[in-house]
């Protein structure tokens, strides 16, 4: 009975280990998802020279220029600085540019 029991609870360990991976999976993208263009809180303009771009997690963001859009919302855990071409349309200008990630109280629990 005793070794039953053992591969009872070593099987149910590891099926909770998955479980909890799995969620892990869907969690936010490393750098946010696309989002619906009509609910942007901000716009950013980007040209060739646009050297940076600072916003706050959760934030959802219409990036513009030369009449192309594209809505992004940064629903990420991370903190660090990325490419802003890891998350631009191909071609789209600004893709040298730095996205800076702030803090969002809400994300903090005071």
């Amino acid at each position: 009975m005793k070794f039953n029991f053992s591969k009872a609870a070593i099987a149910a360990t590891l099926l909770m280990s998955f479980a909890g991976a799995n969620a892990m999976a869907q969690v936010a993208d490393p750098f946010g998802t696309p989002a619906n263009s009509a609910m942007p809180e901000r716009e950013i303009a980007m040209s060739n020279s646009t050297k940076y771009v600072n916003v706050a997690q959760g934030e959802v963001v219409k990036f513009v220029s030369h009449g192309k859009s594209f809505t992004w919302k940064f629903d990420t855990f991370g903190m660090q600085p990325f490419s802003f071409s890891k998350i631009a349309p191909q071609g789209f200008d600004g893709a040298n540019a730095t996205v800076y990630l702030g803090t969002n109280p809400l994300y903090r629990g005071h």
